[in-house]
């Protein structure tokens, strides 16, 4: 698909400052202008077919995407993402409506190509009474992961007809959101790489802004297979068990049954205890226990079932119960 450009291949940025401030997790490496980390021709479109141009306002590039189109639009990087931090300013509205109240936006993070259109994580530009601007979505997924009702502040963030900055951070299984330097949203999830994406929602008129994205690249995390490790006895039936370093920032299993997953300090203190159940007629679940720094999660069939709050990093994961087996695990590290 053409994408229309009235910018010519563009300011290369170098010019401009670095917007923001460094990230707040991991070890930076340098802060880019996103289309100089990936050249603006190299994008494709994908889903229904919005115009996207790129082309310069005050100095800045200012990509801009338009509908109306039947169904969801999206302009997406040439290659995937691991771990990193972008900052971008986003306005929705047209000259027919300046205020944008009745359009809808996302920028897509960690997704992929499916189908001819764009699936997977989005953090939502949503300028309706909702408010959830910020929240994070599984397009063609899981549908909403972390929305903003109950979060008052997250919720007035957003200002209607005007540039709103939005500062997205993944690091390893975390995604933290931030509008107009509110904290919005944090969630944790097992996708840990995939493409970026913009995105022009279907249906009515719809008119989006990005001005001047910033990327840092902060690296990447992968799973990886978990050799198995004999379970110590607990006077409960052990379904799986293993040991853990201070690198590991997950473990995800294939369980059936239902049981439930302690979290274990070195010195043997619990610190996380979340039952689950895998389904009926002993279906097979993915099981996701992730965390970073002091927060986590445990997700099963990528649903979240439980939150974990830490003293310190974990030593030890175990499965517990007699209805429970676990086979398949794979241990989520930095690269």
């Amino acid at each position: 698909m053409r994408i229309a450009r009235t910018f010519a291949l563009i300011v290369t940025c170098a010019v401009l400052p670095a917007c923001g401030t460094a990230p707040r997790t991991g070890d930076q490496t340098s802060v880019r202008p996103l289309f100089d980390a990936m050249p603006y021709p190299s994008w494709r479109t994908l889903g229904a077919p919005p115009t996207f141009e790129l082309r310069a306002a005050d100095g800045a590039p200012v990509l801009v995407g338009r509908g109306p189109i039947p169904s969801n639009g999206f302009l997406a990087s040439p290659r995937e993402v691991g771990d990193f931090r972008l900052e971008v300013d986003v306005r929705l509205g047209s000259a027919d409506n300046p205020l944008g109240d009745k359009m809808n936006s996302g920028i897509q993070i960690r997704s992929q190509e499916k189908d001819g259109t764009v699936a997977g994580l989005q953090v939502e530009v949503d300028p309706t009474k909702r408010a959830w601007s910020g929240g994070v979505y599984d397009e063609r997924g899981r549908a909403w992961l972390a929305p903003l009702d109950g979060n008052d502040a997250a919720r007035a963030a957003f200002r209607l007809g005007e540039w709103n900055r939005y500062e997205i951070e993944c690091v390893g299984p975390r995604i933290r959101t931030r509008v107009n330097g509110v904290d919005c949203a944090e969630w944790y999830d097992g996708i840990v790489t995939g493409l970026l994406a913009f995105q022009v929602h279907g249906g009515p008129p719809c008119e989006v802004a990005f001005r001047a994205p910033m990327l840092t690249e902060l690296g990447r995390h992968a799973w990886r297979p978990l050799a198995d490790e004999p379970a110590a006895s607990s006077g409960e039936r052990v379904a799986w068990s293993h040991s853990l370093d201070a690198a590991a920032r997950g473990v995800r299993l294939t369980v059936e049954g239902a049981g439930h997953v302690e979290v274990l300090a070195a010195d043997g203190t619990r610190m996380g205890d979340v039952s689950f159940v895998a389904g009926e007629s002993r279906a097979a679940r993915s099981l996701e226990v992730l965390w970073l720094d002091r927060g986590g999660a445990v997700l099963l069939a990528g649903k979240k079932v439980g939150v974990l709050t830490l003293a310190q990093p974990p030593a030890r994961i175990r499965l517990l119960g007699q209805a429970c087996t676990a086979r398949d695990a794979q241990l989520l590290a930095r690269e």
